[in-house]
């Protein structure tokens, strides 16, 4: 068994591999002096190095609630507090009557649900 490793003396650097700023302040100053440039997501997504109140203006969803129209902010008041998360299991094989078998066993062990493809050959 590995002992776990010590992060401390890992020097924390930036997207572009320059040393990351002590401060916050000096995020401020790095981000106003335009010397950070805006780094894209996988997805595409623009990444400023710094936002601000100006960034906020037009957003009109921000003082929404959950469970409340436009339902931006999910669809029940409460989200998923009370279950965090389902566990889903992907299934569908076999013949029908083993495939209900192999749901009821799951579901009665503590399945939360099931992914079944109807379209595979069962």
């Amino acid at each position: 068994m590995s002992a776990i490793p010590s992060f401390a003396d890992v020097p924390l650097t930036g997207p572009a591999g320059d040393k990351a700023p002590a401060s916050p302040q000096g995020t401020a100053a790095a981000a106003s002096a335009n010397s950070v440039p805006v780094w894209d997501t996988p997805e595409h997504i623009a990444v400023k190095p710094l936002y601000t109140a100006e960034d906020l203006a037009g957003v009109d969803h921000l003082d929404t609630m959950p469970g409340l129209p436009p339902y931006v902010r999910g669809p029940y008041a409460t989200m998923y507090a009370l279950r965090p998360w389902t566990v889903r299991q992907y299934a569908g094989f076999s013949t029908a009557t083993e495939s209900n078998a192999f749901y009821r066993r799951n579901l009665a062990a503590g399945q939360m649900g099931l992914s079944i493809a109807f379209d595979l050959a069962t």
